[in-house]
């Protein structure tokens, strides 16, 4: 593995600290649309550029960090009948199950596998090493490629076959984007309230606030054990839910997802489970074929 050069396909915001965190340890190809990062590279850390795809004859691992699902299917078509059998494609890019198993359908008739290796950070954590990974795919081609793996970040998270690292990823980054429209809105409402935002912003960052708590108790606790009984019931939770609809309202501040959030608690209240646990809005998702823990959890 160390005398096989690495591939990296992709030198944008994240590639290149990537691709630079790999040339560290092994001797790299890289292609970029961007003449002046192609340069760069070699410049840094000595990358050879891939002119075309038969230059990757001898290549055992290629790493794609590319700008859109559809830009990973094309290089895939074009790279595949030239890579050499036993290869594995990592794909860094963040997209969705269907395109990491479409990549997979392109790669198997050359006897080359790919695993997802989506990244869980932003450039900063890349650049830093403090960066993780959310696998997925065969264990036996992850084994293959596990030490361009380590190169890139040494925190991984396995989290089963083909497509559910990736699954991973496009979860976490919508919850991290959700959550960033309700911290506007929060920051608004404290702004016009006239709320300290520093003080606002260290009673939010309490493991015992609103922003953890659901996670780390409601969804951990509760709806993964099925547990709704005590707590804070749901009646409670919509008749709070009023008041901060109405504090906005007074405020004049606009509400999106803290207003729609509320009628959820409406239709959960409606359908008989006010005096649970208002983690128990989670039932909601059950009753319409879509449960939020999978059985024997």
């Amino acid at each position: 593995m160390s005398q096989s050069p690495v591939a990296i396909y992709g030198l944008g915001n994240m590639g290149y600290p990537l691709a630079e965190r790999i040339g560290r340890k092994f001797p790299t190809q890289v292609f970029d649309l961007n003449e002046a990062q192609l340069t760069r590279a070699q410049q840094a850390f000595d990358a050879k550029p891939i002119r075309q795809p038969q230059d990757l004859m001898n290549t055992q691992v290629v790493v794609l960090c590319l700008p859109s699902p559809a830009a990973s299917i094309a290089l895939l078509q074009q790279i595949a009948p030239h890579l050499p059998r036993g290869a594995v494609v990592l794909e860094t890019s963040t997209v969705n199950p269907e395109h990491v198993h479409a990549g997979q359908k392109l790669l198997q008739p050359y006897g080359v596998d790919l695993v997802d290796a989506s990244i869980l950070a932003g450039v900063g954590q890349m650049v830093a090493g403090t960066a993780a990974l959310a696998l997925g795919g065969p264990r036996e081609a992850i084994e293959r490629a596990q030490p361009v793996l380590d190169a890139i970040a040494t925190k991984q998270v396995y989290f089963g076959e083909l497509g559910a690292g990736a699954a991973a990823k496009v979860i976490n980054n919508a919850v991290a984007h959700a959550v960033m429209v309700v911290v506007a809105e929060a920051g608004a409402m404290a702004t016009a309230a006239g709320v300290d935002c520093q003080k606002m912003i260290a009673m939010l960052s309490d493991a015992q606030m609103g922003l953890h708590r659901p996670l780390t108790y409601r969804y951990a606790e509760r709806i993964v054990k099925g547990n709704y009984e005590g707590g804070m019931p749901i009646d409670a939770a919509r008749k709070d839910s009023v008041l901060a609809l109405q504090l906005a309202q007074n405020l004049g501040v606009p509400l999106f997802a803290i207003q729609s959030s509320h009628s959820v608690y409406d239709m959960a209240a409606a359908a008989g489970y006010g005096r649970d646990d208002y983690a128990a809005v989670a039932k909601l998702w059950a009753d319409w074929g879509c449960p939020t823990v999978a059985d024997g959890s």
